[in-house]
Parts: C-alpha cells; structure tokens; sequence
C-alpha cells in the first residue's frame, strides 16, 4: 500500500512535467496564428504564421516568394499591438506608428538567405508605390494590447505553477513535509492553479482572436491600407494555441491522482489499539 501511494505521488510529479515542457513549448514556437493574406494582384496569397512574440511571412506577390521575419511590437501609449517586418526595435516602433496614422511604412527588408534578384524586388516596390497615399487607419484592426498582455501573463504564470508541482511533488515522494503548503496538501493548489492560468490564456488569446485577428492579423500587409491585402475569414487558431489543453489535462490528472491517493488512506484499516482494564489491579505487577 504505501509502495502505491509512492507511485501516485512521482506520477503527478511526471505528469507535471510533462505540462512544463508542454506549456514551454507553446510559448516559443510560432504557431498560435496560422492564416493567408490575399492580394487580387498577387500572383498567390501569402502564408503567416506567428505566435506569441514572433512569426514569418511567405509573402507570393510574383512567381517567387519573398520571405520575411515578423516580431510583435507594441505602442503602449497608443494601446495597440501589430506584427513589424522591421528588424531592429525603433524600425518597428516607426513602422507601427506609422501604420497606426496610416501613413505607408518603410520596405521590409528580406531575409538574407531567400533574396531576390534586384529587378523582381524593384517590380514589387514599383506596385507598393504607386498606391502611397495617406488613409486613416482602423485602430481596431490591431492587436489589443491588454488581452495580448493577459495571455502572456497567465501562461508564464502556469510555467510557473507547472514547475512549482513538479518540484513539490519530487520533495513529497522525497520527503515528508510538515507544512501543509509543502505537503501533499499544496499539490492540490499548485495544481488548480495551473489548470486556471492556462484556461485564462486561452480565453484571452480566443478574445483577441474573434475580436480582431480573425478578421485582420495585423501584420505590416493587411495593416497597410495603401496595399490591399486581406485575411479576413483566413486566419486560423494553430497548433501551439490549442496544445495548451494537454497542460490543462496533465494537472486535472494529477488531482485526480491524489484524490485516489486519499481514498487509498482512507480505505487502510485504523492502527490497532490495546484497551487496558485499569479496574484490573494485575496491571500494577507489570
């Protein structure tokens, strides 16, 4: 029995894991927005895809991609968020207000390893031109910087939790804390949270996503009124946002373990107990 109850315990910490590297994972790879861009000029429409805090655009004007690097930025004071093909920051912050004015932003400059040749970049910059002119810009086509904010807090602060499991269930398989919050008791905690944090940045990033994204992506193209791309009705939610339900399985499994673990404590017999007849004065020879 206590062998069980052991390997109920470093189960939960496996399982919790499993959800760190999971929610890790999700946080660093590009792929919570999966989506096209379609231009009527455009020879095919472009693909995009990013995440959290970056992404890369395959953009299909001519017969031969382009490809370019997407990093989000944010304009705090303005309150808006979008996807800058720039490379350094204040390039990107310029290429945001600009676009927010709507003012045409600078050429994104191309990855060094997939450049064109000189006359197919001229023939695209020749098209982009030719359309510059100032039109007001949509601030509610760009990302919503509260909700991006509360995403970004909630999954690191189930990373956080996540970890804190794993390391409170390897002490308790270890050990035998006293402290209730070090015990098994705090598991149950560390737990809940966990599985509530990764809920919430999944309803926040769903927020932004039905109250904008799914109707712009707000990156450079689709911000830029002069060019008229869209992705209205071609954006998708992908891969690392809906991987986070695993995180949220792992942990409900874990208090699932250790409410069996409780009901196997609960089903041991009680310790057996010696009653002594103290009227019984034979007692006083021993």
């Amino acid at each position: 029995m206590a062998k069980t109850k052991w390997n109920l315990l470093f189960a939960t910490f496996i399982l919790s894991c499993v959800s760190l590297a999971t929610l890790i994972v999700s946080l660093c790879t590009p792929y919570w927005i999966s989506s096209e861009a379609y231009e009527q000029d455009a020879y095919k429409n472009s693909e995009i895809n990013y995440g959290l805090f970056s992404g890369s655009l395959t953009q299909n004007f001519l017969p031969n991609p382009r490809y370019y690097d997407l990093t989000l930025t944010c304009l705090y004071r303005e309150y808006v968020c979008a996807f800058s093909c720039q490379q350094d920051e204040e390039g990107r912050s310029d290429e945001i207000l600009k676009l927010l004015k709507g003012l045409p932003p600078t050429d994104c400059p191309v990855r060094a390893s997939k450049m064109l040749a000189s006359t197919d970049v001229s023939g695209i910059a020749t098209s982009s031109l030719s359309r510059q002119t100032k039109v007001a810009s949509d601030r509610s086509n760009f990302i919503n910087t509260g909700l991006w904010v509360s995403a970004v807090v909630f999954i690191g602060i189930a990373i956080s939790f996540a970890a804190i499991s794993a390391s409170f269930s390897i002490i308790n398989v270890l050990f035998n804390p006293v402290e209730p919050i070090f015990s098994v008791f705090g598991l149950y905690i560390w737990n809940g949270v966990a599985i509530g944090a990764t809920a919430l940045c999944m309803v926040m990033w769903g927020a932004l996503f039905a109250s904008t994204l799914v109707d712009n992506i707000a990156i450079t193209d689709t911000l830029t009124v002069q060019i008229p791309y869209s992705s209205f009705g071609l954006a998708s939610l992908a891969a690392s946002y809906w991987v986070l339900f695993l995180p949220m399985l792992m942990h409900g499994l874990n208090i699932g373990l250790l409410v069996w673990r409780r009901y196997i404590i609960n089903k041991e017999p009680p310790p057996t107990t010696i009653d002594v007849d103290r009227s019984d004065l034979t007692i006083i020879m021993f």
